[in-house]
């Protein structure tokens, strides 16, 4: 029965975090695609974002191991955590979908005439803005492929996975066992 009880905690705690998480995400992904002009704030909003989101993985980490009377193993601290992640992924993945397929499907068209004109106002040589701009349009033309319901399941997958890893060495660092465990009556 308690087993029951900690796997239903577990899901109700991810679960509040994973949308925690998702609705983080989505802010993040609104700044970068609207206000956001050159790549280098474009890298600093996904930075600190990734950042708080990892924190926030801490976090779900930390209340249930308050929940749970100040102690928790790792297989409770990770299955909480990594429902976490699979919902917040989840809707960063939804999110992403309908905002490039629906909102702004010439999102990328419009943000490579912002890096050019970024590309073309900084003091680079004419040599290197050619270098990069090329190298910007390679990107693009690869972010483009992720446009396909495939795309976008494969990058979930593995956005799952690289956020899942924090999310375990989250769990790691938090877990905490009692050094002494009570005896109950029946082992005397």
């Amino acid at each position: 029965m308690e087993e029951g009880l900690t796997k239903s905690t577990n899901l109700k705690n991810g679960l509040t975090f994973g949308l925690i998480i998702g609705l983080t995400y989505c802010i993040s992904l609104f700044l970068r695609y609207n206000i956001a002009s050159n790549p280098i704030v474009i890298g600093i909003i996904a930075i600190v974002f990734y950042l708080l989101i990892i924190g926030m993985l801490f976090f779900c980490g930390i209340k249930r191991r308050k929940d749970m009377g100040g102690f928790i193993d790792l297989k409770n601290a990770f299955q909480t955590i990594f429902v976490a992640v699979i919902i917040g992924e989840l809707i960063y993945t939804v999110f992403n979908f309908i905002y490039l397929k629906l909102i702004d499907p010439h999102y990328f068209e419009k943000f490579m005439a912002g890096m050019e004109n970024w590309v073309e106002s900084s003091s680079m040589p004419d040599s290197q803005k050619e270098k990069t701009l090329d190298q910007m349009k390679s990107q693009i033309e690869k972010q483009q492929d992720w446009l396909t319901p495939a795309g976008f399941a494969k990058g979930y997958l593995i956005w799952v996975a690289i956020t899942g890893v924090f999310g375990f060495i989250a769990a790691l660092i938090i877990r905490k066992r009692k050094v002494f465990e009570p005896l109950d009556n029946q082992s005397i």
